[in-house]
C-alpha cells in the first residue's frame, strides 16, 4: 500500500533522488535532514520506507479537497435541471461552500476568488 505525504514531502524525495540518493542513503539519514529536507522528518521511519520501496501519493491540501468538492457540485448542478431536487440541492452546496469561505475570509481559486 503506498502511503500518503505531503507535497514538500514528495520534493524533498524528488529532489535527492535527483542528486544521485538511493532508497538506503535517504534512509540512513532519517531525523538528520535540514532546510527543504527537514520535511521528510516528520514521517515515521516505517512511513518513509514505505513510501521509497512501494512509491506514494501526494496528499491533497484542505484547499484542494474544497475545490474538488465545490467543482464536482456546481457540475452537477449545471448537469440537473434546475427545478430538480438534485439540482437545487448541488446548487445550495455550492453557495453554502462560497458563502462559508467568504465569511471567513478565505479564497480559493476557482471556488470564491
Amino acid at each position: 500500500m503506498k502511503p500518503e505525504i505531503t507535497k514538500e514531502q514528495a520534493e524533498a524525495i524528488t529532489y535527492l533522488r535527483g542528486l544521485g540518493r538511493d532508497d538506503e542513503y535517504i534512509l540512513s539519514h532519517y531525523g538528520v535532514y535540514v532546510r527543504h529536507c527537514a520535511v521528510l522528518n516528520d514521517l515515521s521511519r516505517v512511513s518513509l520506507a514505505a513510501a521509497l520501496i512501494n512509491g506514494y501519493e501526494i496528499a491533497k491540501s484542505p484547499e484542494e479537497k474544497v475545490s474538488e468538492y465545490y467543482r464536482f457540485n456546481h457540475d452537477e448542478h449545471h448537469k440537473a435541471p434546475t427545478a430538480s431536487p438534485r439540482g437545487q440541492y448541488t446548487s445550495g452546496v455550492a453557495d453554502g461552500i462560497r458563502h462559508t469561505l467568504d465569511l471567513l475570509g478565505i479564497k480559493i481559486e476557482g471556488v470564491n476568488a
